[in-house]
């Protein structure tokens, strides 16, 4: 298969296109993404949704994800260092970590999400770093702790925040960091409060992101565990 052609299955259940993300200083991420997500949105089954009440937020690019890729470049971690991403979509923030000389395990709750990521870290020849897998954030199954985990536009519904919470407590390492980053979304701020109230030490970056035809503001989320 040519290194940017989409793999069949998903050229065949999805209108997919590539898109050219900048990420850190002179570095490009193509990103195989679906054309227009709310035909997705349009398109689901009722009785799947009311299962479970999944929508595909995984389809989406979010700035927020660009944000904390970028983020990841000005304020880098040691070179080497393993992190953990939550509700990785398709792969943008942890292919951009990987890029930064992290050791990245992503994690998504949706297997056609973990495709696309997948698919995009081989396209950016960067599969070495990156490894992709299964997880329910709510009955996680992870076995070993991390020095830095990281999200990007998972704190919008406030049921997820006590199980995002407690994995924290079970998988980040005393002393280790949690990176959210938001786009202001009114459910961050009790997410905020939560965590400072469970010990952890919090500081906020402000920063613009210019993707497409928008420029939309995130905020990067840093929180710090007791040692």
């Amino acid at each position: 298969m040519p290194p940017f052609a989409a793999p069949a299955e998903l050229a065949r259940r999805y209108d997919v296109c590539l898109k050219s993300i900048a990420i850190g200083k002179w570095v490009n991420l193509d990103i195989l993404a679906v054309r227009d997500p709310d035909v997705l949105i349009d398109e689901i089954d009722p009785e799947y949704y009311d299962e479970d009440e999944r929508l595909p937020y995984w389809a989406e690019i979010w700035p927020s994800a660009i944000g904390l890729g970028r983020h990841l470049f000005e304020y880098p971690a040691p070179a080497g260092s393993e992190i953990l991403e939550l509700g990785c979509g398709i792969g943008v923030a942890g292919i951009a970590a990987a890029a930064a000389g992290l050791e990245v395990t992503a994690c998504d709750y949706e297997e056609d999400a973990l495709a696309f990521a997948r698919h995009n870290a081989r396209m950016n020849r960067l599969e070495e770093r990156v490894s992709f897998r299964f997880l329910d954030w709510r009955n996680p199954d992870l076995d070993r702790r991390y020095a830095i985990v990281i999200g990007s536009d998972i704190l919008y519904e406030r049921p997820n925040h006590e199980p995002i919470q407690q994995l924290l407590g079970d998988t980040l390492e005393p002393g280790g960091m949690f990176l959210a980053s938001d786009p202001d979304r009114r459910a961050a701020a009790p997410f905020v409060e939560s965590m400072i109230a469970r010990g952890y030490r919090h500081s906020a970056q402000p920063r613009r992101i210019k993707f497409e035809t928008n420029d939309n503001r995130i905020i990067v989320h840093r929180f710090l565990k007791e040692a």
